[in-house]
């Protein structure tokens, strides 16, 4: 593993949000968790920046090369905390949550911020949480091991109940909101629920307003092969060549049809969840790319949001100008000749003939907004793990699902 991969960056574009990471370590030690390969499971969490330093990162990142191509002025992709570590499973790291937006609402205007956490989340944050002012959206990791006795998950690890509460404390709070991380979604630990309806009406009661339901992926940074992955969750080491993920089909079938009955959102994707909170389309393109059909239209998705991501209409004018500007857009971002970057209107894809990072992709995927499909020449991965998003949506054509 590469040195970029065991030191993650503190400011890093992944493909749903900016993930700040001032600590890293976790004292969770999850069997299925990437931060095993990294040595970051089962430690003690090592902060490594203060908050005003932090904050002052961030304005400089937000202000600097990526301005290029994303007005900050108009840039609504959201912040999330601790992608290397549980921000809400010590007094520590909870304090440093609120030092930093405290920080950076000096600098800059409050925008969406993700926190994930598998732990119990105590008032007392939740409450100077939202004395900042901040839109905070809560994603309440929950896998189901920790109910059916699976030994996968050592530490402060909620149940589902715990789970249930969180969402109710958060949800009593003005800025604040619950969104349910089902992850991983196997067979091993969702077949248990074969009737999924009581589930997903207690998920919708307690205040969660969607689930984002997630597989087991494979490839570099996951690690397949700890024992207990081995042992409880054989069906993840029975992989293909190629496959990205282990997920549980049948039940993902069965799961949408009990949520459409209870009138409960799922999705498959971070970001549909997140527009469905902000009432605005989905900003990934999820709605318009040819994995429209697996991953867009099963999900159980209120028809007030469908509506809302396939509101683009216009006319191809529009849209060939609109390009026009975001192509020269990306050259300056990239350092390329205009040259580099071509618009093929037919199928509404911006083609980059140059290699460009995993965060590279990710940044011009936010600039995108939705509006147009990536494609490169290929993708240099540096993170811990591969998106799914950057390896499929950017080799596939445009086919948008309205017209």
């Amino acid at each position: 593993m590469s040195e970029r991969q065991q030191i993650p960056p503190l400011i890093a574009e992944h493909d749903t949000w900016i993930s700040l990471d001032p600590v890293v370590g976790c004292p969770a030690d999850c069997g299925y968790c990437y931060l095993g390969p990294l040595g970051l499971r089962g430690t003690k969490p090592m902060h490594r920046v203060t908050p005003h330093r932090m904050a002052q990162l961030v304005h400089s990142y937000l202000n600097g090369r990526r301005a290029r191509i994303i007005d900050t002025t108009s840039d609504f992709t959201p912040l999330c905390f601790g992608n290397y570590t549980d921000m809400a499973m010590t007094r520590d790291n909870a304090g440093m949550i609120v030092a930093t937006l405290k920080e950076l609402s000096k600098l800059i205007p409050p925008r969406l911020t993700v926190l994930i956490t598998k732990a119990e989340v105590r008032e007392s944050l939740a409450a100077e949480l939202d004395t900042l002012a901040w839109p905070i959206v809560w994603f309440f990791s929950q896998s189901f091991a920790k109910d059916q006795g699976v030994e996968l998950e050592r530490g402060r690890i909620a149940d589902f109940e715990m789970t249930l509460r969180n969402a109710r404390l958060v949800s009593s709070f003005r800025y604040q909101h619950a969104v349910h991380f089902w992850r991983p979604f196997v067979y091993e630990l969702s077949h248990a629920l074969s009737d999924y309806r009581p589930t997903v009406r207690r998920l919708l009661d307690a205040g969660m307003q969607a689930s984002i339901v997630a597989g087991m992926r494979t490839g570099p940074g996951v690690p397949l092969d700890d024992p207990r992955v081995v042992t409880q969750l054989p069906s993840c080491t029975r992989t293909r060549p190629g496959q990205r993920e282990v997920f549980n089909k049948a039940g993902w079938s069965d799961l949408t049809a009990a949520a459409r009955e209870v009138g409960y959102p799922v999705y498959r994707h971070s970001s549909c969840a997140l527009a469905l909170i902000r009432s605005t389309p989905e900003k990934l393109g999820t709605w318009r790319t040819e994995i429209f059909a697996d991953r867009c239209l099963p999900c159980s998705c209120p028809q007030p949001q469908r509506a809302r991501c396939g509101q683009y209409s216009s006319t191809q004018s529009e849209v060939t100008d609109g390009a026009k500007i975001f192509c020269a857009r990306v050259a300056a971002f990239l350092d390329l000749s205009q040259d580099a970057i071509s618009f093929d209107s037919a199928t509404g894809r911006v083609l980059i003939a140059a290699e460009v990072s995993d965060l590279e992709y990710n940044t011009i995927l936010h600039a995108a907004g939705g509006r147009f499909i990536i494609v490169v020449k290929s993708v240099n991965f540096g993170r811990a793990w591969q998106s799914a998003w950057s390896l499929k949506a950017r080799q596939q054509p445009a086919r948008h699902p309205h017209e």
